[in-house]
């Protein structure tokens, strides 16, 4: 009936092999230019350290400071009487 030689099964099994491997290249080389150049990494890198600290200060120094800013944005926008 409709059944396939080994040939053919061969050569449909080679096909698939072919284009299997022409998606994983593809997809490898679209990952690697997906990645940031090393210079971009150093400068992300400082970058999420520099808002790191700035958050650890901004904890540390919350209790000590003072800062009400509905109370600032009013008085400074409200002329005083």
């Amino acid at each position: 009936m409709n059944r396939l030689t080994v040939e053919e099964r061969r050569r449909i099994y080679l096909a698939q092999q072919r284009t299997r491997e022409a998606m994983r290249a593809r997809l490898h080389s679209e990952t690697v230019g997906a990645l940031a150049p090393r210079s971009d990494q150093r400068r992300l890198r400082w970058i999420a350290v520099v808002a790191m600290i700035a958050a650890l200060l901004g904890l540390f120094a919350s209790p000590t400071l003072e800062f009400h800013p509905l109370e600032s944005l009013v008085g400074s926008l409200l002329p005083r009487l």
